[in-house]
């Protein structure tokens, strides 16, 4: 019944309009998949890879799947708005060590700053290895794993 297991985006956010048909879920804390409740008039803001690096790791990436709709809401059509956002091509993922926020939070880079990709390496990485890529199992239960770029990329069942 998934549809997109979980994953982040690699952008820095997402948007997208709530929806009445419940179809996407977000992974709490605590392990557990919950709904996005739908608000009228809403939008609903997922923040993605380049904001995990950007910020080293203050933002972590909204991991989130979509799932088949419940059984009372499967005859309802199902239209998504999205809007991928993220930064300019030539901008390297580093975390922006001067922000007076981060140093008290501490920094937690994904990679040794000279290994950073640019964005544009990291698009094109994350959606050239989408379905290619041979996933490993990760000690975590229900989650495999990728390298992509030296950076690890999970996935969640």
């Amino acid at each position: 019944h998934v549809w997109l297991k979980g994953h982040t985006d690699f952008g820095s956010i997402t948007i997208l309009w709530s929806q009445p048909v419940a179809a996407l879920q977000i992974l709490t804390r605590e392990g557990k998949w919950r709904w996005v409740r739908h608000i009228e008039n809403a939008l609903v803001v997922n923040a993605g890879d380049a904001l995990d690096f950007l910020t080293g790791g203050y933002y972590k990436g909204t991991i989130h799947r979509v799932v088949k709709p419940p059984e009372d809401q499967q005859n309802y059509t199902r239209l998504g708005v999205f809007y991928f956002v993220m930064p300019d091509d030539n901008v390297k993922l580093v975390p922006m060590a001067e922000s007076p926020v981060l140093q008290r939070a501490g920094i937690q880079s994904r990679c040794d700053d000279s290994e950073a990709p640019t964005m544009e390496q990291w698009r094109k990485a994350r959606t050239s290895a989408y379905g290619q890529s041979e996933l490993e199992n990760s000690k975590e239960k229900g989650v495999e794993q990728e390298v992509i770029n030296g950076v690890l990329v999970k996935h969640y069942n």
